[in-house]
């Protein structure tokens, strides 16, 4: 998410441009943008962490494992397609893959990015601790 964000200044680097002649008022603007920027995707982070705190330490298997099939799931994926030529099978995969709607393959990159995220976190903490 903060890859975006030189974009999006890039975008709005020509609004300041008109809106603002003076170059240094120019460059505080931009430079508060950037930093609400990168605060709202902080919190989202923050949030996104809290999330994946609680689920981890939920009561419930599914609950607590639901990142960690997704990326066994998607690792299994991969490995299929990597062998279904083995079996003469890569053109049905091949064609199977290209039908997954985008959004589905979005929520399975969020999947996976906060599991590794979690983990992450969760090895932070153990350090921390030790």
């Amino acid at each position: 998410m903060f890859a975006a964000i030189p974009a999006i200044i890039a975008a709005i680097s020509g609004i300041l441009n008109r809106i603002i002649p003076d170059p240094d008022k120019r460059l505080e603007a931009a430079t508060e943008i950037q930093k609400a920027l990168m605060h709202s995707q902080s919190a989202i982070y923050d949030a996104m962490k809290s999330v994946m705190a609680a689920d981890a330490q939920s009561e419930s298997w599914l609950t607590r494992n639901a990142r960690p099939v997704v990326v066994m799931w998607c690792l299994a994926m991969i490995t299929w397609v990597v062998i279904s030529p083995v079996f003469g099978l890569q053109a049905g995969t091949i064609s199977a893959i290209r039908a997954v709607p985008g959004d589905l393959w979005n929520l399975v990159m969020v999947g996976i990015g906060g599991y590794i995220l979690a983990k992450s976190v969760t090895d932070a903490v153990k350090a921390v601790k030790k």
